[in-house]
């Protein structure tokens, strides 16, 4: 009796604390983990009912008093909360993607982690509130209210003045604005030098003569009201469409940021793009020619079979590019210019020819070598598969056990070359001159 009874007692407490107190709680005011999406909401008494973990969304709860309410990972997307009374509230997490929260009072609440993606919090008063780690892409937050003891991360306070605080001019070069609500704001001459734009709201800003080098663009939203310089609206266009062959002869893209652009087949001939971003940029079979891409940073770009005959990439980066079949002729590189070492040696060969040049065991597989003097080079074992060398001067070359399968060899000059043991696979030798070449076990066909 002496230890059952405790023990007994014990046990009742622990049932009724891990379920009986839930299963016979009464909703108002213990409502955790309910699902309220059509529920009749307009009777309950929710000041400081546990709400939390509860279904809401698209409750309408405008104008209600939820003051010290526990909304702790409440679901309260598209709710209407507008002018609802939350001060003190605990909605540590929640959930308010699209919640409409004009009006709120939300003084000294706790959002911290709250996910107000899209919500409207115009008017609301967040004095004292602590949004610590709030989500707030694309968030109204115009006429609302904070002061010295709101907790908020700088770049959405820094969103909050912008919004405002009307003030042209305003230095914000670096600045990380991605995902802000920026709806009809005045920027105008604002230095927002590579400062972070992408999937900003930026309809019916002023723009005008805000400096934009190297400002991510990509996924902001302009509309027809949005004012800024026609370059940089061409730039924005460029960062956001996936349309081939454009026609972008001439066109200023300089200190642009343009990574990742889909430039495919574009006629980008005679055009500035001096110091532009073109990391992994998409340009294949584009025509460069003449392109200024002084300083230009295509890093990982695709250019195949693009055309940058006279192009000038003095100080380029073009590591990790793509050049399989890209016309380098006449094309401007320097010592500050940074490209793999095999497209430097097709530049080399094709701008300052290869006669007599020792090339042994060379990888120049895919690269435009149309035309290309290589009278008497060594290219013994040399890696020229899926070459162009259609019309190129190859008499007198040592090309025994070239790879030259799948090659355009057309026209190609080899009279007295040695092609022993030379893989001439699915080549095409349409017109070639094989006078005293020296074939033995040369391999024509599989």
């Amino acid at each position: 009796m002496v230890i059952g009874i405790p023990l007994l007692l014990i046990m009742a407490y622990f049932s009724y604390i891990f379920y009986f107190r839930d299963a016979l709680a009464v909703c108002p005011p213990s409502c955790q983990k309910a699902d309220l999406r059509n529920a009749d909401l307009e009777q309950m008494e929710l000041r400081e009912a546990n709400l939390s973990e509860a279904n809401l969304t698209g409750a309408d709860l405008s104008g209600r008093q939820l003051e010290r309410a526990n909304l702790y990972f409440a679901n309260l997307s598209h709710a209407d909360l507008s002018g609802a009374n939350l001060q003190a509230a605990n909605l540590r997490a929640g959930g308010f993607h699209g919640a409409n929260l004009t009006g709120a009072d939300l003084k000294g609440a706790d959002l911290s982690g709250a996910r107000l993606v899209g919500a409207d919090l115009t008017g609301a008063d967040l004095r004292g509130a602590n949004l610590t780690g709030a989500v707030l892409s694309r968030a109204n937050l115009q006429a609302s209210l904070l002061d010295e003891t709101t907790t908020l991360n700088p770049r959405w306070r820094l969103v909050w003045e912008i919004v405002n605080q009307d003030q042209a001019g305003r230095q914000l070069a670096e600045a990380d604005l991605s995902g802000a609500y920026l709806r009809g704001v005045n920027l105008a001459g604002a230095d927002l030098r590579r400062a972070n734009l992408s999937q900003a709201d930026l309809s019916g800003a002023n723009l005008n003569d805000a400096q934009l080098d190297w400002a991510n663009l990509q996924q902001v939203v302009l509309d027809d009201s949005t004012q800024m310089a026609p370059k940089w609206r061409l730039v924005w266009r460029l960062a956001n469409e996936t349309k081939i062959g454009q026609i972008l002869a001439n066109a200023d893209l300089s200190h642009a940021d343009l990574n990742t652009a889909y430039l495919r087949q574009a006629d980008l001939s005679n055009a500035n793009l001096e110091q532009t971003l073109l990391f992994t940029a998409d340009l294949r079979r584009a025509s460069l020619a003449g392109a200024n891409l002084r300083q230009a940073d295509l890093t990982e770009a695709s250019l195949r079979e693009a055309d940058l005959q006279a192009a000038d990439l003095s100080g380029a980066n073009l590591s990790g590019a793509d050049l399989t079949l890209a016309n380098l002729r006449r094309a401007a590189v320097d010592d500050a210019t940074l490209m793999p070492p095999r497209w430097r040696l097709v530049w080399e060969i094709v701008n300052q020819g290869g006669r007599n040049r020792i090339l042994t065991e060379a990888g120049l597989g895919w690269a435009d070598l149309a035309g290309v003097d290589l009278a008497g080079a060594d290219l013994s074992r040399a890696q020229l598969q899926q070459a162009n060398l259609e019309g190129a001067d190859l008499s007198g070359a040592n090309l025994a056990e070239a790879n030259l399968r799948n090659a355009d060899l057309r026209q190609v000059d080899f009279s007295q070359a040695n092609l022993q043991a030379a893989d001439l696979t699915g080549a095409d030798l349409d017109g070639a001159i094989l006078t005293e070449a020296q074939r033995q076990e040369a391999v024509t066909s599989e």
